[in-house]
């Protein structure tokens, strides 16, 4: 993957199969780019198993979050076997109910994830620039290329031609020495599929299936299965009452063809995480661009402490006369008040440690994922990685709110605490508490079951509040950190220079941590919201520092303007300086759902999902970006003030 790609361990062991060995197909969910509630696998009527057994195999708390089970599927390759061109799987009877639910799951465009040996199926195709492509799952239906005129426009994949890519290693099966080296043994290592649609004719018997017996062939989609062979009517908004009382038969069918790869077991990832050479330039092109901000800022910065600082400095450390001094202006007037404390500043200890709180968790995410522990054939592995971490670092974030509090001799210590361990996640929980709930009225898989909702609270309340608490008493029993200059007891007045009120200045500044992190952004919602695989941690890393560097920049300038206004309220301006980044968020979210032409068509309850995680995900940049910003400004206070002669 290169030194900004991320390499990754392939998880598990590899399992050897002998030639003539059944193969399990796994149904991983149905999902949706119009409807963010993904479905059950078996809430499309597809074929039941033999025994009727679906057999539910555990998930990881990742991967149950992110609303994927597995469930076995009627499909039964056999390792080595080519079956017939049709091989029929079953004929599905299905009344009026079924009939509702399929029009409800063709007219958001389901997609079906399945999966075999842990390999997701992905549908090949050719990209614009020639390249091979992937996409996750297949579709349910397709539409014909002029859907909108042509009868039965619409038609229903009812027949998957597998491709199942093996390797043969060259030791397998323990090394052989258990089946005293007979048999051949294959890999999979790839998972393809077309998927067709095809209208079966049924026999008399209504058991038999003329169109899928003696080598028939189901080639292509020329004579498809529609929706007027399935509704008995064109569209997908069947007539309730012509539906009512009607009873119909799917025939499903597949094919199997499996083919040697070159492809070792080890890299049978890499295919599908291959970032394509767009991509990649969009990328450098992005880090470039990035790293041209910093740079600019770096030198403003320079230029300002240099140019003013040292030149204060030896001005103000020179002057023989007082009467001079009481001329002077600018920021050594104010400190007798710089360091006085700043109004709600509960809530700003709070902020900060919920901001290093999460700088903690992504760092150490990161860190994991470059190192490949969160392999992606481990569903919800980064998932489940990044709760665990957070839980873990509740003690920094009570750590950091603690020592910021203490520095200003707050009072309401108990207070600061406990927000610290339960303000941020209190208020995810609170929105993912109210998303799971409409999951759960609308049978969704990302209903998260009971059991999983305790362990998050007992996660919670029995791993991360107490180590906020412990993170906190840590912080108060070290020595405090005394402020280098004394506070006056008489506020001064703040004088008003500028007609422009300060709030403007903060928000406008926020646009350039944003202008670090705008690509990375889409490539992450793209892997949220469009199902996309998300595999460039190295790239992400790299945004990373330079958003850390240009957030401090752009907090310690807009810091320095104010104190040289004679203004003392740097606290929060320091803080909100970098942290607006996350109204720029919030906003280019919105301008996502707009522009995405697959997200145009997505319901209410869907949209409103949306705009709640977007929210999460603005306020977490908010405060993660801010407490950088901050503590960047404060370190550069204290540095200033402790040069300074203040009689």
């Amino acid at each position: 993957g290169g030194l900004v790609g991320a390499f990754y361990l392939p998880g598990i062991a590899p399992v050897d199969y002998e030639v003539g060995a059944e193969l399990e197909i796994y149904g991983r969910k149905l999902y949706s780019l119009k409807n963010n509630l993904p479905k059950d696998y078996y809430s499309a009527p597809f074929c039941a198993t033999e025994t009727g057994n679906t057999k539910k195999k555990h998930a990881s708390l990742g991967s149950l979050l992110e609303g994927e089970r597995k469930e076995l599927t009627s499909y039964m390759p056999v390792m080595g076997v080519d079956t017939p061109d049709c091989q029929l799987l079953c004929i599905r009877h299905i009344q009026s109910a079924d009939f509702l639910m399929m029009a409800k799951l063709f007219r958001d465009e389901y997609n079906v994830r399945l999966s075999l040996d842990n390999m997701p199926l992905v549908i090949k195709y050719t990209d614009a620039t020639g390249e091979a492509a992937y996409d996750l799952g297949y579709p349910l239906i397709s539409r014909t290329a002029n859907a909108q005129d042509a009868p039965g426009g619409v038609m229903f994949n009812n027949h998957l031609s597998f491709t199942i890519l093996v390797h043969k290693p060259k030791f397998s099966a323990d090394d052989m020495s258990k089946l005293g080296g007979s048999g051949e043994f294959y890999r999979i290592v790839g998972f393809e599929a077309k998927a067709l649609s095809k209208k079966h004719v049924v026999a008399d018997d209504g058991a038999t299936v003329t169109t899928c017996a003696n080598g028939s062939k189901v080639a292509d989609s020329s004579d498809p299965l529609t929706m007027v062979d399935i509704f008995g009517q064109r569209g997908l908004r069947p007539n309730k009452s012509a539906v009512k009382g009607r009873v119909g038969a799917i025939v499903y069918s597949y094919d199997v063809t499996f083919e040697e790869s070159p492809i070792k077991w080890a890299t049978r990832w890499d295919h599908l995480l291959k970032v394509n050479a767009q991509y990649r330039r969009v990328q450098w092109f992005s880090i470039i661009n990035s790293a041209l901000i910093v740079f600019f800022l770096t030198l403003l910065v320079a230029l300002v402490l240099l140019r003013t600082v040292w030149r204060d400095f030896a001005r103000y450390n020179n002057l023989e006369d007082q009467d001079e001094l009481r001329e002077e202006s600018g920021w050594k007037l104010v400190a007798g008040d710089v360091f006085r404390t700043p109004f709600f500043v509960e809530a700003l200890a709070v902020f900060c440690g919920s901001g290093m709180q999460l700088t903690a968790v992504f760092l150490t995410t990161m860190l994991f994922a470059l190192l490949g522990f969160f392999s992606p054939a481990n569903r919800g592995g980064l998932l489940t990685g990044a709760l665990v971490f957070y839980a873990l670092a509740s003690c920094v974030g009570g750590f950091a709110s603690a020592r910021l509090y203490n520095f200003v001799d707050g009072t309401r210590k108990n207070t600061v605490t406990w927000f610290s361990g339960v303000g941020f996640t209190g208020l995810a929980f609170a929105v993912f508490f109210l998303v799971n709930l409409v999951a759960m009225l609308t049978r969704s898989t990302n209903a998260v079951p009971f059991l999983s909702l305790l362990l998050l609270l007992v996660i919670w309340f029995g791993v991360a509040v107490p180590l906020a608490y412990a993170g906190a008493y840590l912080g108060y029993k070290m020595s405090k950190t005394e402020a280098p200059c004394r506070t006056n007891n008489v506020p001064r007045e703040v004088p008003t220079y500028s007609p422009v009120p300060p709030v403007v200045y903060v928000i406008v500044s926020g646009i350039l941590p944003f202008g670090v992190i705008f690509i990375q952004l889409v490539f992450i919602l793209n892997s949220i919201w469009q199902e996309q695989l998300y595999y460039m941690f190295g790239f992400l890393l790299v945004v990373f520092a330079l958003l850390a560097v240009t957030a401090s920049e752009t907090s310690v300038v807009l810091t320095y303007l104010t104190l040289v206004a004679e203004d003392y309220h740097w606290w929060w301006k320091s803080f909100f300086a970098s942290g607006s980044i996350g109204l720029y968020v919030f906003v280019y979210g919105i301008v996502y759902l707009v522009s995405q032409p697959m997200l145009h068509e997505m319901h209410g309850v869907s949209v409103l999902i949306y705009l709640a995680y977007m929210m999460l995900m603005a306020l977490g940049s908010m405060l993660l970006v801010g407490s950088i910003g901050f503590y960047s400004s404060f370190a550069f206070v204290r540095s200033i003030y402790s040069r300074i002669h203040v009689d």
